[in-house]
């Protein structure tokens, strides 16, 4: 037995610290492993009669990144003071690094535990032990750091060539030098070059996803383990298309280190964060152009890139934003001619039909009010008669060439499914071979292999089924058709105020003829100026005139407010809402009247409600009052021997009290009383006076 163990140490245990970097090694390296369980023998025989073997990490490393809940159970059992000795292979199985190390060796010193290798003895307590152990110590950390450093230098060298060491994107394969080539499968070479070309003409990642889940075409994707060789293919996703659209493989470049990680400090320990973040092109570790054919140009690619940016649009302003299916066609263009920012869309009333154009950063900044606020219709007209006139031109050649898009487009999906079928089919004809192979007596290997087969049968024939309609639906234009194409391209304005017409190609139109638009707003005259950036570099000023406070297009007419004005003097609600509506009149928003509006209006307009007759009657109180009917009352008001005024058709009559004191009033009611007539009224006749 070393004199350097002492009785105290063989009265605690001793701790076997077993540990393998990778679970590779833990498989394969068993060798390493009966080695280091064989320490729990030396240790009894060095007369340690209480063993621990403390085996949990396992497949970790050492090297501090990672967390070992087995060492920390060794640092918790040497504070406690129950390890008398710790022993390990070598230094490089308890620590990588020299943190964790030194924490290790100042405990032992402390503890008066000993520590114990292949070696030899070691107590941290002596100086030329505490020498030797920092020395192991600085060699282990060394040693991963060199290793680690001979490895990723080779990997360097290799990548900084070109050559491919890992699976390379769907639509290439690698060859046997390592090189990257197209697929040779044209069904995918086929998928791939369309997500381009669809990019190219939607203007947007997402839009090109909805449209290859709208026609039903699958898109590639590689099977894990399979060099790109082997592809499975699934509907469109989001995620898939912009892998595609931002990968530079297709651009026909070879790079690497796109993406980089980020250390984080948790509670003492470094930890690399869980994303990854992507780099900009100019911090890519290895960019090299025209390593391979891709399947677009690299400057297709750096466009392709700019605009997938402006698509997304941010806070700063740094961004147009997609095109959507919004009302607002100038959202993304318009900046603020006070601060500078871009102006936001704001959607209101129903379905979001209303939008305004705003500023908010006087708010942000200050708490004040929005810096300005623009409404959309007149705005957006203005600028589109600016857009129209500068286009119309080319107008007879774009509906020339949207014809010829269009049987692309048909010619192009056909395409996708007879590819498709004839991949259908020769899996329908593999499955069959398959099951003719077997031996019939194998009756749940035929089921299986049956039901195989009836599967890729059903498939071909949906296929198929999908074919024919396909070519029913690509008719040619006809000639009625065509002139009637031709005469919308002579007239754009017709062409752009079609039902039909998207708004998401009215908003690409846009954007492809005007950088941007600086707007600002003032009071006299009350009028917006655009300051309109065309993509040539020429600017314009366009002056739109502003409604003035209280005045917008879903205002009741003059006449109606007047109409009120008048009716509020002798009924109240409830009977000005009936005689509008016999009238014919609607609100501003094209709706009948109620109570409730008819209140929202006069308050609106600040018109007083009914408040009392003072002095005058309705025909139903004067009737009373004379103890006749309505129809004698009528037949006085008609006859010109009652005075009474009516504001409009269909409202009540309004008859002062006094006239029902007039003597004619009187001599004709006595008449009526005695069972005498009125006598009929004629157009144009001079009544008598009543006696």
């Amino acid at each position: 037995m070393s004199e350097k163990i002492s009785v105290e140490h063989l009265k605690r245990g001793a701790y076997i610290y077993i540990r393998q970097s990778s679970s590779q090694q833990v498989r394969f390296h068993l060798e390493g492993q009966k080695r280091q369980y064989g320490l729990a023998e030396r240790a009894r025989q060095l007369g340690f009669h209480e063993v621990v073997v403390i085996d949990e990490d396992l497949g970790r490393s050492g090297s501090g990144v990672q967390e070992r809940p087995g060492f920390g159970r060794l640092l918790a059992a040497v504070c406690q003071g129950v390890a008398g000795a710790v022993v390990a292979l070598e230094a490089s199985r308890l620590a990588r690094n020299n943190r964790d190390w030194h924490h290790l060796v100042d405990l032992c010193a402390l503890t008066d535990t000993v520590l114990i290798d292949d070696d030899g003895i070691y107590d941290p307590k002596l100086l030329n032990d505490r020498l030797l152990l920092g020395l192991k110590g600085t060699m282990s950390e060394y040693e991963l750091g060199l290793m680690r450093q001979r490895a990723h230098q080779a990997y360097l060298q290799k990548v900084q060539r070109g050559c491919a060491l890992w699976q390379v994107a769907v639509g290439f394969v690698r060859t046997e030098e390592g090189q990257i080539e197209k697929s040779p499968d044209r069904q995918v070479a086929q998928a791939i070059e369309a997500v381009f070309e669809k990019f190219r003409q939607l203007g947007s990642a997402r839009q090109t996803m909805l449209w290859f889940r709208e026609e039903q075409i699958l898109l590639p994707q590689a099977k894990p383990g399979s060099a790109s060789r082997e592809v499975v293919w699934q509907l469109a996703t989001l995620s898939r298309v912009r892998q595609i659209l931002t990968n530079p493989c297709y651009g026909g470049a070879f790079a690497f280190g796109r993406t980089g990680t980020k250390m984080v400090v948790v509670e003492g320990r470094a930890h690399k964060s869980p994303s990854r973040r992507n780099k900009s092109i100019e911090q890519w570790d290895v960019l090299i152009l025209d390593h391979h054919s891709g399947y677009i140009g690299w400057d297709q690619y750096l466009k392709n890139r700019e605009l997938m940016a402006e698509n997304l649009a941010r806070r700063d302003g740094a961004g147009r934003g997609a095109a959507k299916n919004g009302a607002a066609l100038l959202s993304g263009l318009l900046r603020c001619g006070r601060c500078g920012r871009k102006m936001q869309v704001i959607y209101s009333g129903r379905r979001g039909k209303a939008a305004r154009y705003g500023c908010c950063g006087a708010r942000e900044l200050r708490g004040s009010s929005p810096c300005l606020s623009v409404g959309s219709l007149r705005t957006d007209g203005a600028v589109v008669e600016e857009v129209l006139q500068a286009i119309e031109p080319v107008g007879i050649e774009a509906a020339l060439k949207a014809s010829e898009q269009a049987a692309l487009e048909d010619q192009e999906r056909r395409r996708f499914v007879e590819l498709a079928l004839e991949r259908a089919r020769y899996e329908a004809k593999r499955a069959q071979r398959q099951f003719d192979a077997v031996e019939p007596e194998n009756r749940l290997v035929a089921a299986e292999l049956e039901g195989r087969w009836n599967g890729a049968l059903a498939q071909v024939a949906e296929l198929e089924s999908r074919l024919q309609e396909l070519r029913e639906e690509a008719l040619p234009l006809s000639d009625e058709q065509r002139r009637r194409l031709l005469e919308l391209g002579k007239d754009l304005r017709r062409l752009w105020d079609e039902a039909q017409a998207a708004v998401e190609l009215k908003k690409r139109i846009l954007r492809t003829v005007i950088e941007e638009i600086v707007v600002d707003s003032v009071a006299e005259p009350a009028e917006h100026r655009l300051q309109i950036h065309w993509a040539g570099g020429v600017h314009t000023e366009l002056r739109v005139a502003r409604n003035k406070p209280g005045m917008h297009r879903r205002m009741a007419s003059g006449e109606v407010i007047e109409l009120v004005r008048e009716l509020a003097k002798v009924c109240e609600d409830k009977t000005i809402a009936s005689v509008l509506n016999r009238l014919g009149f609607t609100t501003g928003q094209g709706n009948g009247w109620r109570v409730s509006r008819v209140v929202h209006f006069r308050h609106t307009h600040r018109i007083d409600g009914f408040k009392g007759r003072q002095g005058r009657v309705t025909l139903e109180e004067a009737a009373r009052r004379l103890e006749v009917s309505h129809t004698v009352v009528k037949g006085l008001i008609r006859r010109g021997v009652l005075a009474a005024r009516q504001v409009v058709e269909y409202a009540p009559w309004v008859i002062e009290e006094k006239a029902l004191e007039s003597a004619a009033v009187k001599a004709a009611i006595q008449g009526v009383h005695k069972g005498k007539k009125l006598p009929p009224t004629v157009a144009g006749q001079q009544e008598l006076p009543i006696k």
